[in-house]
């Protein structure tokens, strides 16, 4: 990864674990003619951070962190939807699931497919999708070959399987909670 990008990364990273940040420039104009980067507030009701368990009984192996937000961009109608997870467990592990967002009337505005093919303890990967306006409610769900939390361990040479992992979001949107 060059210089470049991983310092974009790393700004986005920020911004994401703590949003109040971004707020340093919320007007004004920039050299571009447009304004800063936010986060965009929801009038959605519900919790917006949320921990999930692992499905194992035997000892858990750490936690992968998934935080999710939706930012203004600059220029009428820009929207962003940034999916960083960071890797807090002791194994390296694979993620897959879907993100949904819906309106207040419970329709889908958008989809995103979330896939990390490897990611080693203490990593940290960034997935930025476009998004529509008008989102109030996230969910997450996993792909068709992972469970709830949708991660598993990556062992090299063999295939990825089920291993007690938690998966703790953090969103700017509330978070629909798993039937």
């Amino acid at each position: 990864m060059n210089r470049y990008l991983r310092v974009l990364v790393g700004i986005l990273a920020v911004l994401v674990v703590n949003p109040a940040w971004a707020e340093g420039k919320k007007s004004g104009v920039g050299e571009s003619g447009g304004g800063g980067i936010a986060p965009i507030g929801s009038t959605g009701v519900g919790p917006r951070e949320i921990f999930i368990p692992p499905e194992q009984a035997s000892q858990s192996l750490g936690t992968v962190l998934v935080a999710a937000t939706m930012m203004a961009g600059a220029g009428a109608g820009k929207c962003r939807m940034n999916f960083v997870v960071t890797n807090m467990s002791t194994t390296t592990i694979t993620m897959g699931a879907v993100g949904t967002a819906t309106n207040d009337k419970g329709d889908v505005t958008d989809n995103w497919v979330i896939s990390i093919g490897s990611l080693a303890p203490n990593a940290q990967a960034a997935r930025l999708f476009s998004c529509a306006l008008g989102a109030v409610k996230l969910t997450l769900t996993p792909l068709g070959e992972f469970s709830w939390p949708p991660l598993k361990c990556a062992k090299p040479d063999k295939e990825p399987e089920a291993c007690p992992l938690g998966m703790q979001i953090r969103s700017s949107l509330p978070i629909a909670e798993k039937k």
